[in-house]
Formats: C-alpha cells, sequence, structure tokens
C-alpha cells in the first residue's frame, strides 16, 4: 500500500509544478499541444490564437502535414494576416514551440472581441481601435449585405486616406493620421471588414515591388481588393480620385499586373467585374457603354467608369467617340478618359459638365463673372482706382443671371414635353451661353 501511494505521489508531481518551469519541459509539451493534422486546422488554430491574444502555442504537427519541415507550414499558413515575426524551437518529441509577435490591426481585432484585452493596448492603439468600431458603426448597419460594406467600408477608406512612403506599415497609423501604404491600406481594411464581420485576408505579393491587398468573402466566393491601387493621386494636386479599377476583382484579373504564392488563400470566384456587373456598368460593347454614358450626362454627373471587355486602346475610343457624338451630342461633355492599354478593363471619364442645358449656362456664367473679377483686380493692381471705379459691370451680369433663369425654365417645360425638345433647348442655350461669354470678354478687351 506504501510502494502504490509512493508511486501515485510520484506521477502526479509534475502536474503540481507544471506553471513553476519558465519554458515548458516534455511533459508540459504533452499536456497542453494543439495537433494539426491539416492546413485548414493550423489556419484555424493560428487565428483562434491572434484572437484570444495569445502569442505562444505548442504544436504537433501528424496525418499529411507529419514529416514535413514546420517551419514551412507557417509559411504556407495565413500567420501574416496577424503576424510580424515568428519563432520556432523543435523539441526531441517531434512537437513545436510557437511564438508570435502580432501586428496591431490583429491586436485590436482582440481587443474589440475581448475587451479584458483593451489594457494591453497603447493610448494611441486605444484611440485607433474607437475610430474603427465608431465607422464602422456609422457606415454599416447589420442588414446590409457583405457586398454593400466592403464597397462603403473600401470607399470611405480610399476618400479618407492618402498614400505617404514616409509613414509605416501601422494600420494605428492610418487610423489616427489618414496616411499610410499599402501594407497599411490592406491591414486598415482587413480591421475594418472583420469589425463589420466580412471575411478577409490579407495578401503579400508583389507587382513592380512588394505589395500587400486582401481578399474578401461576398455571398460564398472570394475577391480582390486592393484599396492601394484604387486611391490614385492626381499628378500636381492635393486631390484624390475613387477608382473601383482593383476592387472585386478574380484571380485572373488582378493576376495582371499582381503576383503572390497561393499557399492557404482560398481561390476567387470565376466571375470577373464583380463591382460593374452588380451595378450594370459592364458592357459588352461600345454601343451599350455610350448610351449609358449619355444617360449619366444628362442625370448630372462629373465623373463616370465601367468596365468593357471590348476596349481596344485610345485610338479605338477616340474613334467610337467621334462616330457616336453625331447621335449623342451629350458625349461632347467628356474631357478625359482612361482605360487598359488593351482588352478588357475599367474605363473612367470625367465630364466638363452635365449636359443640361441649366448646368451648361451656369458655368458660363461662372466663367464670365470670374473674367470680371479678374479685370476688376488687375485695375485695382495697377491704381488706376479712377477708371475702375467708374466702371458698370451691372448689365452684363444681369443679363447672364437672365439667361440661366429662363434657361432653367426652359429646361423644366422642354424636358417634360420631349426629349427632342429638350436637346433643342440645350443647343441654343450652349449658342447663347458662348454668345455672352464673348460679349463678357470683348467688354473687357475693351477696358484696356
Amino acid at each position: 500500500m506504501f510502494r502504490l501511494l509512493s508511486l501515485l505521489l510520484l506521477v502526479s508531481a509534475p502536474l503540481a509544478t507544471a506553471q513553476a518551469p519558465q519554458q515548458p519541459g516534455i511533459l508540459t509539451l504533452k499536456r497542453d499541444m494543439v495537433v494539426i493534422h491539416s492546413m485548414a486546422e493550423l489556419n484555424n488554430h493560428l487565428e483562434d490564437l491572434a484572437l484570444r491574444g495569445q502569442s505562444r502555442t505548442n504544436c504537433l504537427f501528424v496525418g499529411n502535414l507529419k514529416g514535413k519541415q514546420a517551419k514551412q507550414h507557417l509559411l504556407s499558413s495565413l500567420w501574416q494576416n496577424y503576424s510580424k515575426a515568428f519563432s520556432l524551437t523543435l523539441h526531441p518529441d517531434g512537437s513545436v514551440l510557437l511564438d508570435f509577435t502580432y501586428h496591431d490591426n490583429a491586436r485590436l481585432l482582440a481587443a474589440h472581441l475581448h475587451p479584458e484585452l483593451i489594457p494591453t493596448l497603447t493610448q494611441q492603439e486605444r484611440q485607433a481601435l474607437a475610430i474603427a468600431q465608431q465607422r464602422v458603426a456609422e457606415l454599416t448597419t447589420p442588414h446590409m449585405s457583405d457586398y454593400e460594406k466592403v464597397r462603403i467600408l473600401h470607399d470611405d477608406l480610399v476618400h479618407r486616406a492618402s498614400y505617404d512612403l514616409q509613414a509605416d506599415g501601422a494600420c494605428t497609423t492610418l487610423l489616427l493620421t489618414n496616411h499610410g501604404v499599402c501594407e497599411t491600406y490592406s491591414r486598415t481594411l482587413w480591421l475594418l471588414l472583420r469589425l463589420a464581420g466580412v471575411p478577409c485576408h490579407i495578401v503579400v505579393g508583389r507587382t513592380n515591388e512588394d505589395h500587400a491587398w486582401n481578399l474578401v468573402q461576398i455571398n460564398g466566393e472570394w475577391y480582390h481588393v486592393d484599396a492601394t491601387w484604387d486611391d490614385p493621386a492626381i499628378v500636381g494636386s492635393n486631390a484624390q480620385i475613387l477608382t473601383h479599377s482593383y476592387f472585386l476583382l478574380n484571380d485572373d484579373e488582378i493576376a495582371r499586373d499582381h503576383s503572390w504564392v497561393r499557399g492557404s488563400l482560398p481561390v476567387s470566384a470565376k466571375k470577373d467585374a464583380l463591382y460593374f456587373r452588380t451595378n450594370a456598368r459592364y458592357f459588352t460593347n461600345y454601343g451599350q457603354m455610350w448610351q449609358s454614358v449619355a444617360a449619366a450626362i444628362a442625370e448630372g454627373a462629373t465623373e463616370y467608369e465601367c468596365y468593357l471587355t471590348a476596349y481596344g486602346d485610345k485610338a479605338a475610343f477616340e474613334r467610337s467617340l467621334d462616330t457616336n457624338l453625331y447621335s449623342r451630342p451629350q458625349l461632347a461633355a467628356i474631357r478625359t478618359w482612361s482605360g487598359p492599354e488593351k482588352g478588357p478593363g475599367v474605363i473612367r471619364l470625367t465630364f466638363t459638365h452635365s449636359g443640361t442645358p441649366a448646368k451648361a449656362t451656369e458655368e458660363a456664367l461662372e466663367l464670365a463673372n470670374a473674367t470680371v473679377q479678374n479685370a476688376r483686380q488687375w485695375w485695382q493692381k495697377f491704381s488706376f482706382s479712377t477708371w475702375y471705379n467708374a466702371l458698370d459691370f451691372t448689365p452684363i451680369e444681369q443679363e447672364l443671371n437672365h439667361l440661366y433663369s429662363e434657361t432653367t425654365r426652359q429646361l423644366d417645360s422642354a424636358w417634360q414635353y420631349s426629349e427632342q425638345k429638350a436637346t433643342e433647348w440645350y443647343n441654343t442655350a450652349e449658342q447663347k451661353a458662348a454668345e455672352w461669354w464673348q460679349a463678357a470678354e470683348n467688354e473687357v478687351k475693351s477696358w484696356f
């Protein structure tokens, strides 16, 4: 009896002192070990660790993963969604001890899911988390589809963010300052989408340099989103143009200028250009496209984008535009365009005005008034105060304002009567606006 009791105490001794050693021993490894049979189990385990704020785990790879290098398993997994570095210690029994250093996007999401982790964040990280939570709460609702959530969070991020090579890769930086690089965009969008309940991954790959973007899941299918490349800065300006050229693309589309190691990343959907299909901006020929563009101009749009499967090049675009100007004169409002060098892709257009008589006349009035104002400033600058005070600009301004009011009234009645009548007033208004603009210009010239 004494020998049996002693044997029981000897076997149970390690249990009583298991938490004492700084580094786990073999017995502790066996007791705390997580057995990994597949890459799917590994990815689930890594996410579970990250979103519970735990940076250490003991693993034993078996099944299809047995006998292969543990480091390769990690590199092929989705670890970069959460971690910026990991260390690996191999034990004699074949198990490994893994330690992770997490990116702030993973730590912020973990703190959101487990508020007891909030004290582990820095003050700036707590501020960034509050901003992200507020933004998602204001922009999305539980009744929105995943497509709607992805679109509105993508658009908001691109509108707010400015690409800045001097910024670091932390999403905290982007949330607090609106400045970041590609890594920052992808990690911030990952955080926002995960807060909104949308499945999302981070893709690390290359374009002409190292690059990062996202994979998002919509209706069970995966699509690529590159928020960085949808946020091009206008050369010589602080303005930003929102595009959807790299929004919800499949593998084949994004692979035209992006490359990446597939690893554990899911295969994307076969359907191309989901955003443009969803918004009825997906066309197979120029005729369909020009009809939609003319309608957008008439509705007052100032910019337009669509996907055209038959786009050739800029020369083909110009030939088609010239041909369609006869049947759709509104297309004369097109100011700039961009499109792929060849093959299918996204076309972007901007317009000088909306194509309506009222808008055309309003802009002519603004130009004439600007000319008058510049003349006044010129007069003041050169101290011709006597001449300046004697000049009366009221008749020009009154006449232009009258033209604007009359055109608006005529347009309202004409458009209700017929599209043909409205087009006639459009042409008349443009002619009158041009005449009065010329009169204003001649008047200013006569002062000199």
